[in-house]
């Protein structure tokens, strides 16, 4: 049996999803490819009538009933959210191809996807199927059932026409997760208007957020217009090799919670390993470090020259991308820019009514602080607001000084963003802002995080982001 129509275990390792893959299309999906225009709604009604008509019509032709189960997994018509044409919408075509039926077609593509994009592995792998397919020789790349994503590993990574041992056995695995993994991220797009919980307020000074979701091996790039955020670019990205939930230096997983951009490192000022460069995010934040969580050096990062992407659980905590999808991140992202990653994200429409509560409430307790600062007696004002041991830090205590020269004659809070957070150590918000005292000349650069103490919010961290 080969590959191609292995469902859960061949190449294209995707018709086992078909009822997992089919509610999650639904209305979401179809909305995305509404707004995607309306030639693509109408290729896609055409492309589904041709297959009606052939599954009718006759029997599949000899050969062709290895491939049938692929059909049961639809591909979207047109590249989802699409800023260009890139290597994976060229692959989905091919695998869409292959769901029609039409495997000369989706041969020559292959073919010149892998002679464009040549270190391509996954479409490499697509590419090798199908010429076994041509010439009866099928059933070389067929392994056992994939494994639990959390018990992958990688190792070397050898040619998908390597001999079969421990090493390839594994990587053909990744291959095929990766490939699946694709599929389902343009098959399962967010619906329109929609967008991740954590996000409570942006700032119209925030033009761009990230949002990764560990689950899809998937991340989304929104741009911030007037105050709503539109998805605009949705990329494959691989995260640590076992998974997500660091916890300290060199565990080989990536971090949960809400970081934002700090620098830009270009490719040339780094080892060729991390490809055409990096964006550094602040982990560990100062919930991670309350709570206990250690390491350094998590980067969104390209990839070396050898590869075009990484397996789906690959890095040593980081988050990679290819380096085409990469450097289009660097020249759109700016510093500050928040990047939300978790295992899976939960959507919501931004108008939920939920949602505005959240984030009202919390609007309310920065307008107590400010308004306590205001006080004859200020410290007594705030002290219910303030987490005891931060207050009598040295950093706190310094942080209130500074805060109490800044009040003087009045101050407003501009430019305000807000994010939820929650884990099974607490629930948090992180809030920036800008403060403009009435002396002041330039507005400081602000970052609390507060912590859910029983029903009241506790200031616990704050700092300076100039």
């Amino acid at each position: 049996m080969g590959a191609l129509a292995v469902a859960a275990s061949g190449a294209l390792g995707v018709a086992h999803a078909k009822k997992a893959a089919e509610s999650k299309t639904g209305s979401a999906t179809q909305s995305q490819r509404a707004a995607a225009g309306s030639s693509a709604k109408s290729a896609a009604s055409a492309k589904e009538s041709r297959r009606a008509k052939k599954a009718k019509a006759s029997e599949p032709a000899k050969g062709s009933k290895n491939i049938a189960a692929l059909a049961a997994v639809p591909v979207a018509a047109a590249v989802p959210v699409a800023i260009h044409a890139s290597a994976e919408a060229r692959l989905l075509k091919v695998i869409d191809l292959v769901q029609q039926q039409k495997l000369d077609v989706a041969l020559q593509e292959a073919s010149r996807l892998t002679s464009d994009v040549p270190h391509f592995q996954a479409a490499q792998l697509v590419y090798a199927d199908l010429l076994r397919y041509k010439t009866g020789h099928a059933g070389a790349l067929s392994p056992a059932p994939l494994p639990e994503a959390g018990a992958m590993r990688v190792k070397h990574t050898p040619q998908p026409s390597a001999a079969p041992g421990a090493d390839s056995m594994e990587q053909l695995r990744g291959l095929q997760d990766e490939i699946k993994r694709r599929v389902q991220g343009a098959n399962a797009l967010p619906a329109i208007g929609s967008i991740p919980a954590e996000f409570l307020a942006l700032a119209p000074s925030v033009r761009q957020a990230i949002a990764i979701d560990a689950s899809k091996s998937r991340l989304y790039l929104f741009a911030n217009e007037g105050g709503k955020l539109r998805l605009t670019g949705d990329y494959y990205v691989s995260v640590g090799k076992l998974g997500m939930g660091k916890l300290e230096e060199g565990d080989q997983r990536t971090p949960e919670g809400v970081y934002f951009i700090g620098r830009q490192i270009p490719g040339p000022k780094l080892p060729e390993f991390y490809g055409k460069g990096a964006l550094t995010v602040n982990y560990p934040n100062d919930w991670d470090k309350v709570v206990g969580r250690s390491g350094s050096g998590i980067w969104l990062h390209g990839t070396p020259p050898d590869q075009f992407a990484r397996l789906p659980l690959a890095s040593d905590g980081c988050m990679v991308l290819a380096n085409t999808d990469l450097t289009h991140l660097m020249r759109t992202v700016g510093r500050l820019s928040p990047v939300l990653v978790r295992e899976r994200l939960h959507w919501v429409a931004a108008a939920d009514a939920g949602m505005g509560r959240e984030r009202d409430a919390f609007l309310s307790v920065l307008d107590r602080w400010q308004q306590g600062w205001s006080q004859a007696d200020a410290q007594a004002a705030l002290s219910p607001l303030y987490q005891p041991d931060w207050r009598s830090s040295a950093g706190g205590q310094a942080m209130q000084e500074r805060m109490a020269t800044v009040f003087k004659g009045g101050a407003g809070l501009q430019d305000i963003s807000v994010f939820a957070w929650k884990d099974a150590q607490g629930e948090i918000r992180i809030a920036n802002f800008r403060l403009k005292g009435k002396n002041q000349a330039e507005p400081l650069s602000l970052r609390q995080y507060w912590r859910k103490v029983g029903s009241e919010w506790k200031l616990f961290s704050e700092d300076t982001q100039n």
